[in-house]
């Protein structure tokens, strides 16, 4: 007879709006995991998740955390400057880890996260959501599959007309300030096609090739332009925050033909398959969330196979430093 597996209890780290709006929803629904706890510094944010969120303490620190609850697991939805202390602060605990992307801003820091979630045989596991899309997954199966058969070029295109769908326009938000965020639409979207591009490639680029537009001198990019050389192919990517229109698309090209991606539109050979929503739709895709988060759970259960995602996480990380560094 199999036994029921024990609930996962977890703390969310950072009540913004994607914890609410796209990591919530799927732990309400789950029976593998339960948010017991959130930690948020602004008493603001604590109320709302008491206020939303059904039986959850709320805490100002991690500290008061440990003192007054018993977890498994930490979701950090902080900004991406925010994400090393508390990751590094949980796995010193004994507490599993996942955390949004970018995984972190420094690759020192990175080691850091690296050595000791070895030392505490826990898990450190990325929000690589984007592979969980319904037309992602769906184009990554005919790649599998061998509809175009091997795969020698990737193109992705990200449009945005600014920088955050749900921020205020008349105020600027984290992402353009490079103390918070690590960088601009390269740090926030190239990290998305970077581990998109590996997914489908299954292997390390072995050259970065890239160029960046900042309205000046102090302000983060607005627009990349990414070439990344693999082995077998190359993947070329670009990223705006400037278009006139929000869509994305993206085209893998195999030796037999390619598939190709039109926000909610894909095609391959004669076929055409129509999906429900785009992918440029929304900012919190709460639904990807959902279908990634077995995944989650089941690498917190099993730490031992967590390391293609964290490694897959540090090549991201490594592949936009190098893009800066030569930008």
């Amino acid at each position: 007879m199999r036994r029921n597996k024990r609930v996962l209890r977890g703390a969310i780290i950072g009540f913004g709006e994607v914890a609410r709006n796209g990591h919530w929803p799927a732990y309400a629904n789950s029976r593998e995991a339960k948010i017991v706890a959130v930690v948020d510094r602004t008493e603001e944010r604590r109320k709302a998740a008491r206020e939303s969120l059904s039986g959850v303490a709320t805490f100002a620190t991690i500290e008061e955390l440990a003192a007054g609850a018993e977890i498994d697991f930490v979701d950090i939805c902080t900004p991406p400057a925010l994400h090393g202390e508390p990751m590094l602060d949980a796995l010193a605990r004994g507490w599993n880890v996942l955390c949004e992307k970018p995984l972190l801003l420094d690759l020192v820091e990175l080691e850091k996260v690296r050595s000791l979630a070895r030392a505490a045989g826990r898990a450190v596991v990325p929000v690589h959501n984007w592979k969980y899309a319904p037309i992602v997954r769906r184009a990554t199966e005919m790649l599998g599959a061998g509809v175009i058969g091997a795969l020698r070029g990737v193109e992705i295109e990200t449009l945005r007309v600014r920088d955050c769908a749900v921020a205020d326009p008349d105020h600027p938000n984290w992402r353009r300030d490079p103390a918070i965020s690590g960088g601009g639409v390269l740090m926030d979207h190239g990290w998305h096609a970077i581990y998109l591009a590996h997914h489908w490639f299954g292997e390390e680029p072995l050259e970065v090739r890239a160029s960046l537009h900042r309205p000046s001198a102090n302000e983060v990019e607005d627009e990349a332009t990414l070439n990344l050389i693999f082995p077998s192919g190359q993947a070329k990517i670009f990223l705006t925050w400037r278009a006139e229109v929000r869509r994305n698309t993206m085209r893998l090209i195999g030796e037999r033909g390619e598939i190709a991606i039109n926000d909610d539109t894909l095609k391959a050979g004669a076929e055409t398959i129509q999906f429900e929503s785009a992918l440029s739709a929304g900012s919190h895709h709460a639904d990807w969330f959902a279908a990634m988060l077995p995944d989650v759970l089941a690498r917190f259960r099993s730490p031992e196979t967590t390391q293609a995602s964290f490694e897959e996480a540090a090549l991201c990380l490594s592949a936009i430093r190098r893009a800066y560094q030569m930008a």
